[in-house]
């Protein structure tokens, strides 16, 4: 070896060292008893002839109910393939916008309403007051919900760290994060409106990604970041959700942007053209469920109204927000729960005016979006209840069914490995092992209890200590944007 190679490989060494140095090796070895126990799945699915058994509905139940299931299952698995091959095609060739220069961005206030956040709040503000954007032309607006909890200090710190762009707004009583957004809207200075949720940070280039598409083309109304689980090695069920998340997050919005119909523009970062929300911010406001205001699905909400009038809604996969998810099962079931809500309430109300020319490009393709939506909330879940009635008489269709599972979802997470390149697509394919034994009654739970509008998720921590309550709202002052 030369001397010249000496210095050259020790770095190499110890670049080597220093990555192996921060390995997990939890994540090592439980990721390597994963693989074992996906293989063991699939092995002994192949080895007991169940991995290519056909059932025989027809004959361990009623005759006509079996060939009934039999044939709806096999009906819609198969179209479910050929859909999903086009939505992967679609998803691979997507291109976010290159964002513009500074002279070129728009004016951009940026809302954030908070309940109960603590200390997260002021690194949501800190990381979007330190974009990559022209300080003049931004304006954050940051909203202290009635917290119980010390939020308002970490806010109030937060705005007199950055007193040229923030304006931090305590209200003296909690009112909804929509009550919340609402007084966004009505301060907000910016021709584009962005909204973000106050336990999530941003990427520096973010902001500027995130509202290059509005500024670039008139057609498009709203535009949904990219969301990201801040929380991974808070244990297993972030770092399940973390892979779910591209595929529910990335994949998804990635084929529905290429027809402009994302469907829903997430409330953790997500764009608005100002004239936009103006045009339905009566209707926004006034929503409500079986006679009560709405009180969930803000987010989703928002984009349906804005879909309603013909604008398009786009994605933008450089725009990252990181956020916090739920650690524990109940956690991650209310939230779901409020999610799947929100989505039937809103899959009616898009019902409402999909068969009205609303729109001019891919009017058709967008409805038959909601339409696999729609049908996404019914479908899977008979299968699986039938699935699992079936498997008490045949034990050996559980093991197809959850070798089939592992086999499908292993595929799926290639799209996770060619965004991410990451190993944590190892437990994507636990996540749908885990949805499918543990999870699956939330979503039909959800539909039977959809008029529940309860948040569930934002209450205060045990043994927290209670701040000293203003009388009234305050405000600090700050600088609106430049003209």
């Amino acid at each position: 070896m030369s001397q010249l190679n000496v210095p050259v490989s020790l770095r190499v060494l110890r670049d080597s060292l220093a990555r192996l140095s921060q390995v997990s090796w939890f994540d090592v070895t439980f990721k390597a008893g994963l693989l074992s126990f996906y293989t063991l799945i699939v092995y002994a699915a192949w080895t007991t002839g169940a991995l290519f058994h056909i059932p025989h509905f027809a004959e361990d139940f009623h005759s006509r109910l079996g060939s009934l299931f039999l044939a709806f299952g096999g009906a819609y698995s198969s179209f479910m393939l050929v859909i999903t091959a086009i939505r992967v095609v679609m998803a691979i060739t997507y291109r976010p916008m290159p964002a513009l220069a500074d002279d070129e961005l728009p004016t951009v206030t940026v809302i954030i309403p908070a309940y109960n956040e603590g200390s997260d709040v002021a690194k949501s503000i800190d990381s979007i007051a330190r974009s990559n954007y022209p300080r003049g032309k931004m304006q954050i607006i940051a909203i202290d919900d009635g917290s119980k909890d010390d939020t308002w200090l970490h806010m109030d710190a937060a705005a007199k760290r950055h007193p040229d762009c923030v304006c931090a707004i305590r209200m003296a009583k909690n009112g909804g994060k929509r009550q919340g957004l609402r007084v966004g809207f009505a301060l907000a200075a910016g021709d584009v409106l962005v909204t973000m949720d106050s336990d999530s940070v941003v990427e520096r280039n973010a902001l500027r990604s995130l509202v290059t598409p509005i500024a670039r083309d008139p057609r498009i109304g709203s535009v949904a970041g990219n969301i990201k689980v801040l929380n991974r090695s808070a244990g297993i069920l972030p770092r399940m959700m973390r892979a779910s998340f591209v595929l529910a997050f990335d994949f998804t919005r990635a084929y529905q942007s290429k027809i402009g119909a994302v469907l829903c523009t997430p409330g953790a970062f997500s764009a608005y053209r100002r004239t936009a929300v103006e045009a339905v911010l009566n209707d926004w406001n006034n929503q409500s469920w079986r006679g009560k205001p709405a009180t969930i699905a803000e987010d989703r909400a928002l984009s349906n109204l804005i879909l309603r009038e013909g604008h398009e809604i786009s994605f933008q996969s450089d725009a990252v927000v990181w956020t916090n998810v739920p650690t524990t099962y109940k956690q991650m079931a209310r939230m779901y729960q409020r999610w799947e809500r929100g989505n039937l309430r809103e899959n009616i109300t898009y019902g409402k005016f999909c068969w009205k020319p609303f729109r001019n490009r891919f009017r058709h393709l967008a409805n038959l979006e909601w339409v696999l939506g729609c049908a996404d909330m019914i479908c899977p879940y008979i299968l699986i209840a039938v699935s699992l009635a079936y498997s008490l008489i045949n034990p050996f269709f559980l093991l197809q069914y959850l070798a089939y599972i592992v086999i499908f979802a292993s595929l799926m997470q290639i799209y996770f490995w060619m965004r991410e390149r990451n190993s944590d697509c190892i437990y994507g394919v636990l996540y749908s092992l885990f949805w499918f034994t543990s999870f699956w009654w939330v979503v039909p739970y959800s539909i039977l209890t959809a008029s529940n509008g309860s948040w569930m998720t934002r209450t205060l921590p045990a043994g927290t200590s209670k701040p000293a309550e203003l009388s009234s709202p305050a405000i600090l002052p700050a600088d609106r944007i430049a003209a």
